[in-house]
């Protein structure tokens, strides 16, 4: 094929679309700006939503980046540069380090103020994923436990 014109971009593919989020209120990276309310609960939501998926998808990532409406609190994660899988390591061993310092920075996205519901929530996801049959590591089922038991 022709040469890559993006020489520091070798073989990887980058997409950028313009506006990403559009939102009349604007956007923000702080669930304590958003609305007050059912915006709020349904930031916590995504941002647990995406949380529980990502683990079930056996991926985490680092310098997780919201981008969140604030009127409606919906949440666009961007930024996946450091993803990776779990059980990237040599022994085929879980991360557990990087579980928990995933799982940390999904939950310090989350006011105190909406700690409860995020509890609640993150257990209502968590046996709804295991209902469909998935079965989460040790590894991970230790951190959320963790999170809940706290």
């Amino acid at each position: 094929g022709p040469p890559n014109e993006y020489r520091f971009e070798d073989g990887r593919v980058i997409i950028a679309l313009s506006p990403v989020v559009e939102s009349p209120r604007g956007i923000t990276t702080s669930i304590q700006d958003v609305d007050s309310g059912n915006a709020q609960q349904i930031a916590v939501k995504c941002v647990v939503e995406t949380m529980v998926g990502m683990l079930r998808a056996n991926i985490i990532t680092v310098d997780v980046q919201p981008l969140i409406e604030m009127n409606t609190g919906k949440v666009l994660f961007i930024d996946f540069t450091e993803a990776r899988n779990i059980f990237e390591g040599s022994d085929g061993s879980a991360d557990a380090a990087g579980i928990v310092g995933f799982c940390s920075e999904m939950m310090a996205l989350i006011p105190e103020s909406l700690r409860d519901f995020t509890i609640s929530y993150l257990k209502e996801r968590v046996e709804s994923v295991e209902m469909e049959g998935v079965v989460f590591g040790d590894a991970v089922k230790n951190v959320l436990e963790s999170i809940w038991n706290d």
